[in-house]
């Protein structure tokens, strides 16, 4: 329980007797001066009674407003009050006739509250104040009278005294059990606010993105992995309709609205976002009219990278039965290609015939062969790359491997870029895609030209690199099968650069683009966060 609680509680209690005490001196003064000539109250002593009753109301007033700015040292300030009302009291008990007036009874609230807002012995104290109070003023009072003291008047008194601590000993026990019952109530309402605040980190930290809506499809709560795996820049606002945030994710959650078995398929917010699933599933399955929907979103890299591994397997067993069925002969038709090509008695049209079959023996030979690296693909070693060394190791090796006229220009905004990635298998995707890029861009000077440019996505912070050409692109027509095996518009082409380079940075978990550009092609890896990486 946090300790201010109940010195909260107990200020307030004392703030409320304050203006208790107020209203009894108002109250007081206001009966005595109805009727000066027979007062209801005073009629023994009428000017001792005006004096404590105006004294009485003086004080009370200045204890509310010292009250209103000093809250320090609350038993001090409840003994003082108590005290004060006991006298006072007394001494107006004593100016209306004695302890048979009602006025007696005030005595028990001031014990009630005295054990309220005092414990154990201090309350005590209040209540044997009280008694002795009384008892002294009956003493005196019959004293004063030429009758003495009666036995009647001596047991009613007696018995007051003892209702004292009565009332003392019931208002602690109710003022304990509520001190318990403030504590516990503290307790737990530290405990939730513990566990909300538990959730909402847990919630926060999750890699799968959560959104809560209502019936109305309002958000209700988010978390940050929603807004990455949507590809957001602005965080989400409780409130905000569902399709402000997602036209694709809306229209899923309506379809499972009308279908509840009904799976979504997996779909991408935005173009530089990654391939997302949604999963619906109702806060209460016991009510179908529940209103309030959880929707879980999940990066389906990994589920993708499984399933790949399964299709790997499959097909290395279908390329070695390639091997076997298709290599042999092939190595039986290249070679009698040559023998006969060694022949005297080949003319000039038959050997172009040979020139040809021996050229489809190599180009099939070579789809062989790159098959065949599909199925013999080596375990990805990802290592941190500081990209921007990398890129221009890069270049300088590529540059002195080929013998065509070509220019790589690399432009790197921010030169602190990490990233994980196997270094060889890095090689190979960028090296297949800055020749593909050579090949297609238009030659200035004989010269062809690529641009590399590396940098942070604002969405995530994910590292990305882009291999831009200025060629003319690639048309609608070939873009659905871009990065199909075997698919290829190039007549000596195999159709597997692209596919493979794809299959290598999903290898490394990291995703192979196509990004149109204005003009020419873009193609974009897009790296996994090296501090997020599974």
């Amino acid at each position: 329980m946090r300790p201010s609680d109940p010195q909260r509680a107990d200020w307030r209690l004392l703030r409320v007797y304050g203006y208790y005490r107020l209203f009894l001196a108002v109250l007081l003064l206001g009966l005595f001066t109805l009727n000066p000539a027979a007062p209801i109250l005073g009629a023994n002593n009428p000017t001792l009674f005006l004096i404590t009753a105006i004294g009485y109301l003086a004080a009370a007033t200045s204890t509310v407003i010292f009250l209103r700015w000093q809250r320090n040292q609350i038993p001090t300030q409840s003994l003082m009050l108590l005290l004060v009302d006991i006298v006072a009291l007394s001494l107006m008990v004593h100016g209306s006739g004695g302890i048979n007036t009602q006025l007696t009874l005030l005595f028990m609230v001031a014990v009630a509250a005295g054990n309220i807002l005092l414990s154990g012995r201090m309350g005590t104290f209040i209540a044997a104040v009280a008694a002795i109070a009384i008892l002294y003023e009956q003493f005196y009072f019959a004293l004063s009278q030429s009758n003495g003291l009666a036995a009647d008047a001596l047991a009613q008194t007696s018995i007051l005294g003892l209702s004292f601590f009565a009332v003392a000993l019931f208002s602690q026990l109710i003022a304990h059990r509520t001190r318990q019952g403030e504590a516990l109530a503290a307790q737990r309402a530290d405990d939730i606010q513990a566990l909300q605040r538990l959730n909402d980190q847990i919630i926060r930290r999750m890699r799968t993105g959560i959104i809560v809506v209502n019936r109305h499809r309002h958000i209700l709560l988010s978390n940050d992995a929603t807004r990455e795996l949507l590809g957001l820049t602005e965080p989400i606002n409780p409130g905000t309709v569902l399709t402000d945030v997602s036209i694709t994710l809306e229209a899923n959650y309506h379809a499972w609205r009308r279908n509840p078995l009904l799976r979504a398929l997996p779909f991408r917010n935005t173009q530089e976002s990654t391939e997302i699933s949604a999963r619906f599933a109702r806060l209460n399955p016991e009510d179908p009219q529940s209103g309030i929907v959880l929707i879980f979103i999940e990066d389906t890299t990994q589920i993708t990278q499984r399933a790949q591994q399964l299709k790997l397997a499959s097909l290395g067993r279908l390329t070695a039965s390639i091997a076997h069925e298709v290599r042999n002969p092939l190595g039986a038709i290249s070679h009698a290609t040559q023998l006969l090509a060694e022949s005297e008695h080949i003319d000039g049209g038959d050997k172009r015939l040979l020139e040809i079959i021996e050229q489809h023996c190599r180009r099939m030979n070579a789809i062989v062969e790159n098959v065949l690296s599909v199925s013999r693909r080596q375990q990805s070693y990802p290592e941190t790359l500081g990209l921007p060394e990398w890129l221009h190791r890069f270049r300088t090796e590529y540059l002195e491997s080929t013998a065509d006229q070509v220019r790589i220009d690399i432009e790197l905004p921010d030169t602190d870029i990490e990233v994980r990635f196997d270094p060889q298998q890095l090689y190979q995707v960028v090296s297949n895609l800055v020749m593909n890029g050579l090949r297609y861009s238009t030659r200035q000077d004989d010269v062809a030209h690529v641009r590399i440019f590396a940098g942070h996505q604002e969405i995530n912070d994910q590292p990305y690199l882009d291999i831009i050409d200025d060629g003319p692109g690639v048309s609608a027509t070939h873009l659905e099968h871009l990065f199909e095996p075997f698919y290829t518009t190039e007549p000596t082409g195999t159709g597997l650069g692209l596919y493979l380079s794809r299959e290598i940075c999903e290898a490394n978990q990291a995703r192979l683009d196509y990004i149109p550009g204005n003009p020419g092609a873009c193609f974009r890896i897009t790296f996994a966060h090296p501090d997020r990486l599974s």
